[in-house]
């Protein structure tokens, strides 16, 4: 079984998978995200396009094969964000509305990479803003910013957290 690998090629910036050989395949040049690997380094997940303003997709790629396919589609004017790994069958996804400077970030959804079934994990209104996602010893953390004032211009930084063995009933 061949196992590839996946980059981000900084000086082009571009998501290549790259072949034992050496040899090198552009999968993204459209602003992608560094490519993020599952834990057992089976399958790899990145965002392209990523600006401000554009609507992204979340890939996911084998690692196995080269195959890549849209796990994510934007959807109406929401689109994926930011991601990380939850295990080796699910993604967590930050997904937001995707236009302006003050709804900057959005809500968590457990995504299986399998069947692409999204389950949403927080139910934040506008005011609060998840930008960041980070996984240490069970314990999903994550921030952003939560909003002081009705017209959204005053704000704070947002921390909060979640059990993962908490996330499994999802």
């Amino acid at each position: 079984m061949t196992v590839l690998d996946i980059q981000f090629n900084s000086k082009t910036e571009q998501v290549e998978i790259v072949y034992p050989n050496g040899k090198t395949e552009v999968l993204a040049e459209d602003s992608p995200t560094e490519p993020k690997k599952s834990p057992d380094n089976k399958k790899a997940v990145y965002i392209s396009p990523f600006e401000w303003e554009e609507r992204g997709s979340l890939y996911l790629v084998d690692l196995k094969n080269g195959d890549q396919n849209v796990l994510v589609a934007p959807k109406r004017d929401y689109t994926p964000k930011n991601v990380i790994w939850q295990d080796d069958s699910r993604v967590l996804v930050i997904i937001g509305y995707g236009y302006g400077t003050v709804l900057v970030g959005g809500n968590i959804f457990s995504v299986n990479i399998e069947t692409k079934e999204k389950v949403q994990i927080t139910q934040y209104d506008g005011h609060i803003q998840i930008l960041d996602l980070e996984i240490e010893n069970g314990v999903l953390h994550y921030s952003g910013i939560k909003y002081k004032d009705e017209e959204l211009n005053e704000s704070e930084v947002y921390s909060n957290n979640i059990s993962l063995d908490s996330l499994m009933s999802y």
